[in-house]
């Protein structure tokens, strides 16, 4: 991760909406040479926003309830935080859509929470970042192993700054992630995949509905269901089918929304949406997870020098 004017731009955004209006019916999108909304360049992700919604909470924000919110989750997030790649961004933000502040990703169920079956729940009590254990390396979180991409779908964001680029074609839309995430296609053609084929990402299969990007994901595997959130996981199986829609709704701003219909682990469907802010310098870094990562070595090991000394003070 790296210093970029993008990142001073969200901030900037965030700090006006305090007390403003939005006027997104005013926006002309913009056109790729084909005739469609354009949506290349770089957009950046980053908020202390929760998936789930605090009980009680409402989900739309006034400005003054936004900073007690924000300032109070940055103090039990961050407390002790030793990483620069959390400070160097300045401060925490949270989701904003057209202008609102939200307390949660999830706008559907109406409380905001993870409509989860007994299977469901079952799988996901834990928390993402803790994981479930020490066990070996599948105990361990999907970022942590460098398997999972934030921009999978449904993409997801997190307090460090992540970077998505959009490049567009006729019959393709390619999508990369700077933060541990290989590249993803959204096929505009309808290209089909055999059903034998499932991988963590699916395959994404998108059209144009007016001036957004309409997109579904299926094929998914269910070698790991977990996805990444600030809180309990959100769990996508193989049964799983994702809906997307892009919309460009200013210079600055891409606004998400996303459902899940996956009957393996829910009781309902579920629907979260953000906006993805532009990044003007345009560039894409290479990210090399495990390029001198220790980590997972060094946790696994750990935790046998700990049963070792457990065990030998029970003797």
């Amino acid at each position: 991760m790296h210093v970029r004017e993008g990142a001073a731009l969200a901030l900037t955004l965030f700090c006006g909406l305090f007390g403003s209006g939005y006027a997104a019916d005013s926006y002309t999108v913009p056109k790729t040479e084909y005739g469609q909304p354009d949506f290349q360049g770089s957009w950046g992700i980053r908020f202390s926003t929760p998936l789930e919604r605090y009980d009680g909470m409402p989900l739309v924000l006034t400005p003054e309830y936004a900073k007690g919110f924000l300032d109070a989750s940055t103090d039990a997030i961050f407390a002790g935080n030793t990483d620069p790649d959390i400070d160097i961004f300045g401060p925490q933000q949270l989701v904003t859509v057209m202008g609102e502040f939200r307390s949660s990703v999830l706008v559907y169920p109406d409380d905001g929470k993870l409509p989860f079956n007994e299977r469901g729940i079952e799988n996901s009590s834990f928390n993402y970042f803790i994981g479930e254990g020490y066990e070996g390396p599948e105990r361990r979180p999907g970022v942590e192993r460098c398997l999972e991409g934030w921009g999978a779908p449904p993409m997801r964001g997190f307090p460090y700054q992540i970077y998505l680029g959009f490049v567009q074609t006729l019959d393709k839309i390619a999508i990369v992630g700077e933060e541990n995430s290989p590249l993803r296609v959204i096929h505009m053609d309808g290209a089909k995949r055999p059903d034998a084929i499932r991988t963590f990402e699916g395959h994404s299969v998108g059209h144009w509905e007016g001036e957004t990007l309409v997109v579904e994901t299926t094929h998914y595997n269910d070698t790991i269901p977990h996805r990444a959130t600030t809180g309990r996981p959100m769990l996508i199986s193989s049964k799983a089918k994702v809906i997307e829609r892009f919309s460009r709704v200013s210079e600055t701003e891409l606004h998400y929304q996303y459902t899940v219909r996956d009957p393996e682990y829910y009781t309902d469907e579920f629907r979260g949406e953000f906006s993805l802010i532009r990044d003007d310098s345009g560039h894409i870094y290479e990210y090399a997870c495990h390029e001198g990562n220790y980590s997972m070595v060094g946790a696994l090991m750990g935790a046998r020098v700990q049963e070792a000394e457990a065990k030998k003070a029970g003797n």
